[in-house]
C-alpha cells in the first residue's frame, strides 16, 4: 500500500482550519491495510459515509450528478459512521449520527463536531482522560490529526473545517491514547509512506515493514544516508561515555554496568542542520510532532558490550521513591510512546536487538539471554520503530527489548530518538 501524502505541520496536536484531507475510501482493499486478525487495544478504524436524508430520516438516493467524492460532499447533510472496534474485522457497528433535514441541516459543514463526539464515545465506551492517560483522538488515514477529546467547542468556523476534513477523509482512525500509530496489520506487512521536511523539495518514500505484531515493531531500510550516519558516529565520538540508566526503586544502589556496558552521548540538534533534518524527517515518519521528542542519543558498543532487556517506558509503580522520575512523566499522563532505534553501522557478528516477548511470549527468566525472541541485525542506515505504549496509552510490557553482545572484531553504533505521547520541551516544533 502507498501512503500518498505525508500530514502537513509535521501532524500537530492543535486542530486548526485546513484544506480538505485525501479521500481514502473504505473499500475492502482499503480497509485491508488497517484492519487486524487480532483485536488492537486501543485502535478504531472508522468509516465516515457521507448521506442525503429527508426530514423522515429515510435515505435519498442521489443522482448521477454525484458520482464525484466532492460533489456527494457537497449534497450531503448527514453521516453514518461504521465502527471496526479495535480495527478488528469481527468487530463493526453502524450508527447514522444525524439527520440533517429535522433540524434545519443543509449541508455536510453544518453538522456538529459534539454530535459526532458523542456517539463515538458511547459506540466505543470511550472514558475522560486522566492522571494516567492522554486525550483521544482522530486523525485521518495519512495520520494526521483531525479532532479529539479535547476539541467539544461551539465555535463554527473549527466545527466546519472538522465536519468537512472527516466527510473528506472517509477513513479516520481513533487513538484512545492519542498519538498516531501506523497500523501493523501482519508481520510481513508492507506500506509505502511519503516522508518530507522543510528543505526536501520533494518528500521520499520509504517502505514500513512490519516485523511483529506483539510487541509492534516496524522497519525502514535506507531511512539514513551513509553520510549522515558517518557524520552522527563522528559528532559523537569525542563525547562518549559509559552508559547510566534510571534505575527503579528495586536497583538502587546497583552499579549500571550490571545491565549496560555501551558507551553513549547525548547529541542536541539545535542549531545543527544535519540532525535538524532528520529530526524533521522522523516527525514525518511517524505522524507525531517534533516537540515530542528527546535529544538523540547516540550509542556504541565494542565487543562483548551489551544492553539487557529492558523497557523504554517509566512505570510509576516503579519510581515511588523517585520524585524526579514522577514529575517528569507526571504520575504516569506523559511518557516514552515510541522509540526510533537508528543502525548507524553495520555489524558482521552479534549485536542484534532482541525483542524477547515477540508474539506474547512470557517473560524471561533471564533478562540477559539472547537465545529466544525477535531478533533484528543491524543494517547502516536502517531504522526500526518500536512503541512503548499500546494505541490506548496503557503500558505495553510485550516491549521489552535488549542490544545482543557484539563479537569480536566489530563494534556496533546505533542511536535512539524517543518519543513521547505530549510534547517535552527538549526540540521546538519548528
Amino acid at each position: 500500500m502507498k501512503i500518498s501524502r505525508p500530514p502537513t505541520s509535521n501532524s500537530s496536536n492543535t486542530s486548526s482550519p485546513a484544506d480538505l484531507l485525501p479521500h481514502v475510501p473504505c473499500t475492502p482493499t482499503n480497509l485491508e491495510n488497517y484492519l487486524h486478525a487480532a483485536p488492537v487495544r486501543g485502535l478504531h478504524v472508522i468509516c465516515v459515509e457521507s448521506l442525503t436524508l429527508d426530514a423522515a430520516g429515510n435515505e435519498l438516493t442521489i443522482g448521477t450528478e454525484a458520482k464525484s467524492h466532492q460533489r456527494r460532499l457537497e449534497l450531503s447533510n448527514s453521516f453514518r459512521l461504521t465502527i471496526y472496534k479495535m480495527s478488528h474485522y469481527g468487530r463493526l457497528r453502524r450508527r447514522v449520527t444525524v439527520n440533517g433535514p429535522k433540524s434545519g441541516v443543509n449541508r455536510v459543514g453544518d453538522l456538529k463536531w459534539n454530535d459526532v463526539y458523542r456517539e463515538l464515545t458511547i459506540e466505543l465506551g470511550l472514558k475522560p482522560s486522566d492522571s494516567r492517560k492522554q486525550p483521544w483522538a482522530v486523525f485521518s488515514a495519512f495520520g494526521e490529526r483531525i479532532a479529539g477529546e479535547t476539541d467539544v467547542t461551539n465555535d463554527a468556523t473549527f466545527n466546519e473545517s472538522v465536519m468537512k476534513r472527516l466527510a473528506s477523509s472517509e477513513m479516520v482512525i481513533l487513538t484512545e491514547g492519542g498519538s498516531w500509530i501506523w497500523p501493523g496489520v501482519a508481520e510481513g506487512f508492507r506500506r509505502v509512506v511519503e516522508v518530507s521536511s522543510p528543505k526536501s523539495n520533494e518528500p521520499s518514500s520509504v517502505t514500513i515493514e512490519t516485523l511483529s505484531l506483539r510487541p509492534l515493531v516496524v522497519s525502514i531500510e535506507g531511512f539514513l544516508t551513509d553520510e549522515e550516519c558517518d557524520y552522527i558516529a563522528e559528532k559523537a565520538g569525542p563525547k562518549m561515555q559509559y552508559s547510566q540508566v534510571s534505575l527503579m526503586d528495586k536497583d538502587k544502589g546497583k552499579a549500571a554496568s550490571e545491565w549496560r556496558t555501551s558507551q553513549t552521548a547525548f547529541l542536541n540538534s539545535l542549531g545543527d542542520s544535519v540532525l535538524t533534518e532528520i529530526d524533521d524527517r522522523v516527525s514525518s515518519l511517524t505522524r507525531i510532532p517534533r516537540n515530542h521528542q528527546e535529544f538523540v542519543q547516540v550509542l556504541r558498543y565494542g565487543p562483548s558490550e551489551k544492553y539487557d532487556s529492558h523497557h523504554d517506558y517509566f512505570d510509576p509503580a516503579s519510581y515511588k521513591s523517585d520524585p524526579n522520575t514522577l514529575r517528569l512523566i507526571e504520575g504516569g499522563r506523559r511518557n516514552r510512546y515510541a522509540t526510533v532505534f537508528w543502525y548507524l553501522t553495520d555489524v558482521d557478528v552479534g549485536g542484534e536487538t532482541i525483542f524477547p516477548r515477540h508474539g506474547g511470549a512470557p517473560r524471561p527468566s533471564d533478562f540477559s539471554s539472547c537465545s529466544v525472541g525477535l531478533k533484528v541485525k543491524p543494517q547502516k542506515g536502517k531504522v526500526i520503530i518500536f512503541y512503548s505504549l499500546h494505541p490506548s496509552g496503557e503500558l505495553d510490557d510485550y516491549s521489552l527489548h535488549g542490544a545482543c553482545p557484539v563479537g569480536e572484531n566489530n563494534v556496533k553504533w546505533a542511536a535512539n530518538k524517543w518519543i513521547w505521547n505530549a510534547p517535552m520541551g527538549f526540540i521546538p516544533d519548528d
